[in-house]
């Protein structure tokens, strides 16, 4: 998956969101192939390959900030980039035709405890979203998060309290990198316990970068439906 190298637009980017998406990227250069990147991914369908990668795209570019913190490895670590700046042709050529997109909207909870995946990351509550990219769209492609992905986002932060999700998303773009990382490592640090991947989930986590608090608001709520569970 490689950083955009054939301007197509004036503005050089291959892809265009709505809402402004952000992804995480891993730098990985080959020979002739300076500008090579990898960028998070999940599988379409848990624990099945042959379904396909979905791009793992984040609203929030704090929980974007959080989630590189738990998925990089010394010697990879992940940025947080806007999605504008990545080059999905790859991804769509190796799905046939089709971006997939995993969208984070909070994180995985059971009883107060955030879920931790067997590899030591964040388990993240998110839907995925699939669009056929027509090959005369490749190198112009306009994604477009569908109504219920936004709805569940915001229905999330509203029974959060967290209103003003939309200013506090733009703030943070202007952080400089010693206040991102610091504002990270309190996040960490006043996370509540943990619990292994396989506990009942009955809550999304989600954190406020303001006012340093995380707030959990019940399963139910992102599926818009009473005693509906999920396992991580």
């Amino acid at each position: 998956m490689a950083l955009p190298n054939t301007p197509f637009r004036p503005c050089g980017h291959v892809l265009h969101t709505r809402p402004a998406l952000f992804v995480l990227i891993n730098y990985a250069p080959g020979e002739g192939q300076p500008d090579w990147c990898n960028a998070s991914c999940e599988f379409v369908e848990e624990g099945n390959a042959d379904a396909g990668s979905a791009l793992a795209v984040h609203i929030s570019p704090f929980d974007a900030l959080l989630n590189a913190a738990f998925v990089s490895s010394p010697g990879k670590p992940y940025h947080v980039v806007h999605a504008a700046v990545f080059d999905p042709r790859t991804l769509i050529r190796d799905s046939g035709g089709k971006l997939h997109i995993n969208l984070h909207c909070g994180w995985a909870a059971s009883d107060g405890r955030i879920v931790v995946r067997r590899k030591g990351a964040l388990a993240s509550v998110c839907m995925v979203q699939t669009d056929e990219i027509p090959p005369a769209q490749h190198d112009a492609i306009e994604l477009e998060i569908d109504q219920q992905g936004i709805a569940r986002y915001e229905r999330l932060r509203e029974h959060a309290g967290l209103f003003a999700h939309a200013d506090s998303h733009s703030l943070i773009e202007t952080w400089t990198e010693q206040q991102r990382h610091q504002a990270v490592a309190l996040a960490i640090q006043r996370m509540p316990e943990t619990v292994c991947v396989g506990a009942q989930i009955n809550q999304v986590a989600l954190y406020d970068p303001e006012a340093a608090q995380w707030h959990f608001v019940p399963i139910e709520v992102f599926f818009d439906k009473p005693d509906r569970k999920a396992v991580a």
